[in-house]
């Protein structure tokens, strides 16, 4: 497969698969569970980044700290120096859906409080689903920019 094909199908995944199945979520107010996926996307972004194939096995904390150290960047990446994010979000959720008493997980209209999206309050982490959503499509697109640029190599995704 060519890379122009390759960089073609990363773009149709990254704009149908992750982008709009997050917003589906997000449209029928399933915050909570846009979470267990938005902790994953970051994991597929970094996935994209590395020079192992897509399904590699043993890759996932690499794989999310690459992607929030090269596609998110500022308060991202400072809030996993130590894997926080990583092991927060996307371990404790993905395995049980219980985001633990580190995270406020929360969408605009449950924030009554007036909490900043990746803010610190009493040693919890806050969450708004509708920015993080935000972030994960900016960070999609600055990956499709490095992949139509050539900065980046496509990989080749089959789904």
């Amino acid at each position: 497969m060519e890379a122009e094909e390759q960089i073609e199908r990363s773009e149709h995944f990254l704009r149908e698969v992750v982008e709009k199945e997050i917003a589906k979520l997000q449209g029928v107010g399933l915050s909570y569970m846009q979470f267990v996926i938005m902790g994953q996307a970051i994991e597929v972004l970094g996935s994209f980044l590395d020079n192992k194939p897509m399904k590699a096995k043993g890759q996932s904390a690499k794989r999310f700290s690459l992607a929030v150290k090269k596609l998110f960047g500022g308060r991202y990446r400072q809030l996993n120096d130590n894997s926080f994010l990583y092991d927060k979000l996307r371990n404790q959720m993905t395995h049980t859906f219980i985001p633990g008493g580190d995270l406020i997980l929360l969408n605009q209209s449950e924030n009554t409080n007036g909490y900043k999206h990746l803010q610190m309050t009493n040693g919890k982490l806050v969450l708004i689903s509708e920015i993080f959503y935000e972030d994960i499509c900016k960070a999609c697109e600055r990956l499709l920019e490095a992949l139509k640029s050539g900065v980046l190599p496509p990989k080749n995704i089959a789904y």
